[in-house]
């Protein structure tokens, strides 16, 4: 196994905050991918948790977008939309573009309390994630397959950077859920990537 190495790349740089991205990968993985587009004071805690998923799995690479700002909310410039992200403005994210990985699994900040299972990915996974993670965490897990959360744009990083455009999963957590149990959630995504998601 080739070891992983971290990267980051600038992507602008402002009086009073800065958006980056982070790349840690092998060079050639193309199994698991753990995304948070929206790391940093965007949607805090999904950043921390991506890296710390991809750390616990064997093969495995973690790609994520980090915003902070000292004077305005880093959630209002930098939080495009998940079915924006084009591999020619993210210079990372154009490494692994066109890897083809076998599950992607995304992380997202929620402003209300529970956690929705979404993506491109097959109901029945959604629905094993669900199962799990309502087990889990003391907030509703429920799926979604259309909808703002549903997350089933094929123009939705999630799921074109899975191979054959099968889709991936994206989760969406409250902030509750993203602080006091993200080690519950991660343990269990780490248990149903280690079985094969899909």
């Amino acid at each position: 196994m080739t070891r992983r190495t971290l990267t980051t790349q600038p992507l602008e740089r402002t009086d009073t905050g800065h958006y980056s991205e982070l790349l840690y990968d092998d060079g050639g993985n193309d199994d698991v991918l753990i995304c948070a587009a929206h790391g940093g004071e965007v949607e805090p805690g999904t950043a921390e948790a991506a890296v710390e998923l991809a750390g616990r799995l064997e093969d495995a690479t973690c790609w994520a977008c980090l915003g902070y700002d000292d004077e305005r909310r880093a959630f209002d410039l930098y939080h495009p939309p998940s079915s924006s992200f084009a591999p020619d403005d993210y210079p990372l994210l154009g490494r692994i573009a066109d890897r083809g990985f076998e599950t992607v699994v995304s992380l997202h900040g929620l402003g209300d309390d529970r956690v929705i299972v979404g993506g491109g990915i097959d109901g029945d996974v959604k629905r094993r994630v669900q199962s799990r993670l309502d087990d889990a965490i003391t907030h509703p897990v429920e799926t979604a397959s259309d909808g703002p959360y549903g997350g089933v744009s094929p123009d939705n990083f999630v799921n074109w950077l899975a191979r054959d455009g099968r889709g991936g999963l994206q989760l969406e957590q409250s902030h509750a859920i993203r602080t006091d149990e993200r080690d519950a959630v991660v343990g269990e995504l780490a248990s149903l990537l280690e079985d094969g998601l899909r």
